[in-house]
């Protein structure tokens, strides 16, 4: 199991059921043991959320001031130099991620001290909003133990940045580009994906893609399992960078690589079924050090059966079905039936079933 997951849910039980015995003591039958506690902590929690309120929300207010222009500083300073802008930007959300969580801790835990409320609706208030804050407090914390951890790596990585940054080539064949880096680390570790990033950036992806891929993972997710309604499912994958024409079909939990969503492309009637995944990048290699990226596409009217892996660099042509579970690792012809890991084409369509993709009788959506 995840070690951020365990952390940050212990903190939250934790933090549960020390309000749980207070609320006990305060309502239902007195705890021997915490009333003493009881007696010198609420009056110091009653002027932290009452007396000095105004402070608090102003010095919140200040510190989002200050992270936001560290943040476009940052992002626009890793354009000419790497490591320290990329250090400032993720310095900066680590400080939003923090700076989050402590104001929703202290909103949340703030209506137990709200004076202008009844204590009936105070506890009401802090039912109704438990779930909602465990949900959002165990995202901050995972978010704000990933930016520590990537921080601390970038600060390692300083020296190696400077005096012995290792060197690379690119190589494009076809659809695929590859970037070789001659290196003894990982790809996923700071320096290795900084010159990626470097690379990506000259091409026009984002600085930041590692840090936007962690987003983009997460609202792909939502979209993938929250939305029901295709049209909105469209509107939400356009809006992380994928070409989505008229008419397509992306079913729940299909999953597009939050890396280079940029990369994956729909055309006009195209779709894929539940659970398929659209990879658009590579780091698996013997060696480790080559990282491989490349576009995929979906011609007009073409199908992606449930649960199928695409892989980079991958075009299935108009017309084309993929059968369900399938692994597509090269390009499918138009017109054809394909299925198996990997993907073969087991049938050419005759011209009577291509006659069906030639009509136009779908309204545009």
């Amino acid at each position: 199991m995840n070690k951020g997951f365990i952390v940050s849910f212990g903190f939250l039980l934790l933090s549960s059921i020390i309000i749980i015995l207070f609320i006990m003591n305060r309502i239902f039958f007195t705890i021997t043991w915490i009333r003493p506690i009881y007696i010198l902590i609420i009056p110091l929690l009653s002027s932290f959320f009452n007396t000095y309120n105004l402070y608090i929300h102003g010095g919140i207010l200040v510190g989002y001031l200050i992270l936001l222009p560290m943040f476009v500083l940052g992002y626009n300073l890793a354009k000419t130099r790497q490591l320290t802008g990329s250090s400032l930007y993720v310095l900066s959300l680590l400080g939003f991620a923090l700076l989050t969580l402590f104001v929703t801790y202290y909103t949340y835990i703030g209506l137990l001290f709200n004076q202008d409320m009844t204590l009936n609706t105070r506890i009401m208030f802090c039912l109704l909003l438990l779930p909602a804050n465990f949900a959002f407090s165990l995202i901050l914390f995972l978010a704000t133990i990933d930016l520590y951890i990537f921080f601390k790596d970038l600060i390692k990585a300083r020296k190696i940045w400077k005096h012995n940054k290792p060197e690379f080539k690119v190589e494009v064949k076809d659809k695929m580009t590859y970037i070789h880096i001659n290196t003894e680390d990982h790809l996923f570790t700071p320096i290795p994906m900084l010159i990626i990033a470097k690379y990506l950036q000259s091409k026009r992806f984002s600085i930041s893609w590692f840090v936007k891929g962690a987003f983009n993972h997460l609202l792909s997710l939502v979209i993938s399992y929250l939305t029901g309604w295709p049209r909105s499912r469209n509107i939400l994958f356009r809006f992380i960078g994928m070409k989505i024409g008229q008419n397509c079909h992306i079913s729940e939990r299909s999953i597009p690589d939050p890396l280079l969503p940029e990369l994956i492309e729909f055309e006009d009637g195209s779709g894929c079924g539940i659970g398929v995944k659209l990879l658009t990048h590579n780091a698996m290699n013997i060696e480790h050090r080559t990282f491989s990226f490349g576009p995929i596409k979906i011609c007009k009217n073409a199908r992606i059966g449930a649960y199928s892996l695409i892989l980079p660099g991958v075009t299935i042509g108009e017309g084309s079905i993929i059968g369900a579970n399938s692994v597509v690792a090269d390009d499918i012809p138009p017109f054809c039936i394909a299925h198996g890991s990997p993907a073969k084409v087991v049938k050419k369509l005759i011209d009577q079933e291509k006659k069906v993709f030639n009509t136009d009788h779908l309204n545009d959506q």
